[in-house]
């Protein structure tokens, strides 16, 4: 069935085909802004296993059975800087230092326990594709230290290190601001782009002396921990001012007691104050500071003061690392047109992060442990040590929320004629919240979880308390997509509704004003006195009259 009688005749003109109109590229004229831009990014943490055989040293009596491995590492380089085109892999190195508890074959004279420091070297290789121009900044931690007694004279360890990584590629954004000679209508929004002021490592000279808790004279030191807290810090137009303490944790043998020819353990807690002041030139607004420490340095040792009394000395250089942040508040070209000319232009999407700032909570924790150790019971709680194992931050209405697990290990003393040292380890979960305005839930969080304070009582010879105060400081990253405004070109001058004068125009609902003057080859503002509107706002059905 055909229909040729019925159709008019304009309808018979065949149709053209589509054609590329023709385009030209603005060569001269143009008006682009550079700003630099850091994209801060942290990189899925990498895990190193190491296996090493350690030996008791001939000075120090058989092993019988250890009672505690722990200790911490350290990076040769934290900072890499720029790796070399094509490069694929990161080359890590660095050290372990081990502090091991046992209990020997037969009673020592000099201590019930017997220490053992060790340092074990690693070099490995993290395959890892880093781009051009980007560097890093590297942390490390031990995850886990399984061991087993090979003879009386050796042992075997094997470690889980974990190292993690913050990733910082500067890169240089051309943004579009207009033409020379030429009237752009532009739409703007604006952004805030985080760079990296300044990045500074600081050390600070610690000489502290403390006294020994009142009781026997200190032989020697078995096991020391030492950490590192920040409790504020506050940047000004010239230094950055970092308050914290460090946490001491000492082991040590004293002089037995009367009626007594084996030496008592006891412990000691000390919180060494310090204030740093680190002198910086930065200019703009800052959005934020990044602090890490480096407390390899850092020991204690038994020596005597000028009066002769016996003291522990907290010695060494603490390294602190600065991270300075800031924002440029940058309006952007999100969109632009031409009222008599065809203008043509592409958009790429970039992204980076923005810093935010940080946010510390605190929280009390109290755990109940069961002593399940063969029939012991406990009649002295020698010594204490906890270490966080694990974190994760996220949001909970307008709170940021820490959860992860402690890593609490005690050394006992039973009770009972023949009494026994024996360790005790529990993982405890905890849960650090703080509250925190204006957060719209896609921010990302860094988190650093530190013990302010741990101690341990016992309840009944089966029932252990342990109390610990933690810290968690969350650095909040919001990740800040935005478009960029390339290739601005001139098209074929023959844009839809070029020759209308005057219209009539029903609103949808997906109509802006921006849209609608951009379609017509008119202004906003035009639109917006023409028809007495007071804001932006339109609706779907409202009615507009267009006049160009």
């Amino acid at each position: 069935m055909t229909y040729e009688k019925e159709i008019p005749d304009f309808a018979l003109v065949p149709a053209k085909e589509a054609g590329s109109s023709a385009v030209t590229p603005i060569t001269q004229g143009a008006i682009f802004s550079p700003v630099q831009v850091t994209n801060i990014t942290e990189l899925p943490k990498t895990t190193i296993t190491i296996e090493e055989d350690i030996l008791v040293p001939d000075t120090k009596p058989d092993l019988h059975q250890i009672l505690i491995i722990d200790g911490k590492c350290h990076l040769a380089n934290r900072q890499i800087q720029q790796l070399p085109e094509n490069e694929d892999s990161i080359n890590l190195s660095g050290e372990l230092e081990l502090q091991t508890l046992y209990i020997p074959e037969k009673k020592d004279a000099q201590s019930p326990v017997i220490p053992i420091q060790s340092r074990v070297s690693f070099r490995e290789q993290w395959h890892k594709a880093v781009p051009k121009g980007a560097s890093l900044l590297l942390s490390c931690f031990i995850d886990k230290i399984d061991y087993m007694v090979v003879n009386e004279r050796k042992f075997r360890v094997k470690i889980q290190l974990s190292i993690k990584a913050r990733q910082f590629t500067d890169s240089k954004i051309d943004f579009f601001e207009g033409l020379a000679g030429d009237e752009l209508q532009l739409l703007k929004e604006t952004v805030n782009i985080s760079s990296v002021a300044m990045q500074k490592k600081d050390t600070l000279n610690i000489k502290e002396d403390f006294v020994p808790i009142s009781g026997p004279s200190p032989r020697n030191i078995l096991k020391q921990n030492i950490s590192v807290v920040e409790n504020y810090k506050q940047t000004t137009a010239d230094k950055v001012v970092i308050n914290g303490f460090i946490y001491v944790n000492l082991l040590y043998a004293a002089d037995s007691t009367e009626g007594s020819s084996c030496p008592e353990l006891l412990q000691h807690q000390e919180r060494v104050e310090f204030t740093q002041f680190i002198p910086i030139q930065q200019s703009g607004r800052q959005c934020g500071v990044s602090v890490t420490f480096d407390d390899w340095d850092l020991k204690v040792k038994l020596t005597q003061d000028s009066e002769g009394q016996d003291v522990f000395r907290l010695e060494g250089e603490l390294v602190t690392m600065v991270d300075l942040y800031k924002n440029n508040e940058k309006e952007i070209v999100v969109d632009a047109y031409h009222r008599k000319k065809d203008f043509v232009c592409n958009f790429e999407n970039e992204k980076c992060k923005t810093i935010l700032g940080t946010s510390t909570g605190e929280s009390s924790l109290r755990e109940i442990i069961s002593i399940d150790e063969g029939g012991l019971e406990v009649e002295k709680i020698l010594y204490q040590t906890a270490m966080a194992v694990t974190a994760e931050s996220k949001q909970e209405q307008n709170k940021i929320v820490t959860e992860g697990s402690i890593l609490v290990r005690l050394i006992c003393l039973s009770t009972g004629d023949e009494a026994q040292i024996f360790a005790v380890s529990e993982v405890i979960p905890y849960r650090v919240s703080s509250s925190t305005a204006g957060l719209s839930g896609d921010e990302e969080f860094s988190q650093i979880i530190s013990l302010k304070d741990l101690w341990a009582e016992k309840i009944n010879p089966k029932q252990l308390e342990v109390n610990i105060c933690i810290l968690s400081c969350n650095e909040i990253i919001k990740p800040t997509p935005f478009k960029v405004l390339t290739n601005p070109a001139f098209g074929a001058d023959c844009p839809e509704n070029h020759n209308l004068s005057m219209v009539i125009y029903i609103c949808r609902d997906e109509d802006s004003l921006w849209d609608i003057a951009k379609k017509f080859k008119t202004t906003a503002a035009s639109i917006m006195e023409i028809n007495d509107l007071d804001t932006e706002e339109i609706c779907a059905g409202q009615k507009l009259l267009i006049i160009k």
